[in-house]
């Protein structure tokens, strides 16, 4: 059993469920005759004044659940409504401050049943990362610790942010459920937009389940605007991750670029998106493909782990892996490398390649100090003789 109480410097004896003890009494407008004072018709009756609330909750063991201040009330004794400003508050968890709450102004009804917080309001988890959320209306409903948030309610966490058109806040779950076209934004050198249809926020785990369709943005400093798409995500607050569900694509349109894949992960902090299951990618006139990739935008490379290929122009690549800088052009292949190019019919086959993509296909690929054999068809001469139509193969 919980119980509540307001606290003032002169306890008023009437018969309120809550038991009211109101600060310094500032004004007495009507005369009270126990708890069966009837108001002459004549002076109808004025909310009392008082010059500070504090309002509080406390569990069946004696610990306290959450109390609320503020300077100054007005109480209406009939309707039992509270009026007050510069409201203060605080959220326990196993006795310990877990959220505070700040608000311009609130209404108390039928003794704190129903909280209206109005104005500017804040509601900040406490700890080493603190979740902030902020709403211009909320409604708080203490014994069922829930929180409807219902104007332009935002939260944030490190350069993470959610905004939805209303949300609903579980306080024993600490569960922020974010309804009505919520929109997850990270700021910092790679912009990041997510417009989802629902999504819910854990702040303690910083668990993110975001439902789909997911349309996005990403601004690169270098590269501009990527667009992506998603049927849905899950992801991290804690950790900066975001885990967008297969399928997925990522257009690229200042560079031609595409790129369509099965699961991939965005790392915020580093600046890392990654996927360990089969992709296929298109770069202008460049097309990759592989099992699995890890781009880092800080050095503009694309790894691919496993079964690399890259169709270039005339030239074909294979290799167990490979590098790609798309800023310099620059590629390195590892492991089983065979390099195709039209011209001459040449296949190239090393362990290591590296080169440069051009228009024209690949490159001055080189390997130093290793062994490359090259075999090149030369066009046929003239005829002269029976044999003359067959090409002739030559190894380097």
């Amino acid at each position: 059993m919980t119980t509540t109480a307001v606290t003032t410097t002169a306890r008023l004896q009437w018969c309120p469920l809550l038991a009211l003890s109101l600060g310094a009494l500032l004004s007495l407008p009507v005369l009270l005759v126990g708890c069966g004072t009837q108001v002459s018709k004549e002076e109808p009756a004025q909310p009392f004044v008082f010059r500070s609330l504090n309002l509080r909750q406390k569990d069946s063991s004696g610990g306290p659940l959450w109390e609320l201040t503020s300077p100054e009330v007005r109480y209406d004794l009939g309707r039992r409504v509270a009026q007050a400003r510069d409201l203060r508050g605080t959220i326990y968890a196993k006795g310990k401050p877990l959220y505070r709450i700040t608000a311009s102004s609130g209404t108390v009804i039928n003794d704190g049943e129903v909280v209206q917080l109005e104005g500017p309001t804040r509601l900040q988890r406490l700890g080493p990362k603190p979740l902030v959320v902020t709403s211009t209306l909320v409604r708080w409903y203490p014994k069922q610790e829930r929180m409807e948030l219902d104007r332009s309610p935002r939260a944030s966490q490190g350069e993470l942010l959610v905004s939805a058109r209303r949300a609903r806040f579980w306080i024993k779950q600490d569960k922020l459920e974010l309804r009505g076209e919520p929109l997850l934004e990270r700021s910092g050198a790679v912009g990041l937009k997510l417009a989802l249809s629902s999504a819910d926020w854990f702040p303690t785990t910083g668990q993110l389940i975001g439902r789909g369709p997911v349309r996005g943005e990403r601004r690169l400093a270098a590269s501009g605007l990527q667009t992506l798409s998603a049927p849905s995500l899950t992801g991290n607050s804690l950790l900066q991750l975001i885990d967008l569900q297969a399928p997925v694509q990522v257009l690229d349109p200042g560079r031609k670029g595409r790129l369509d894949a099965s699961h991939i992960r965005l790392d915020l902090a580093r600046e890392r998106i990654s996927s360990a299951h089969p992709f296929t990618a298109v770069l202008d006139h460049s097309r990759l493909s592989g099992t699995g990739f890890e781009a880092i935008g800080p050095s503009h490379t694309l790894m691919v782990p496993l079964n690399c290929r890259l169709n270039h122009s005339a030239d074909s690549l294979v290799a167990n892996s490979c590098s790609w800088n798309w800023q310099t052009n620059k590629i390195e292949a590892f492991g089983a490398v065979e390099l195709r190019r039209k011209a001459l019919a040449q296949v190239t086959r090393a362990q290591r390649l590296q080169g440069v993509l051009t228009k024209q296909g690949m490159a001055v690929f080189s390997n130093p100090g290793a062994r490359v054999e090259t075999r090149v068809t030369l066009p046929p001469r003239a005829p002269s003789g029976p044999d003359s139509r067959k090409p002739a193969p030559f190894a380097l």
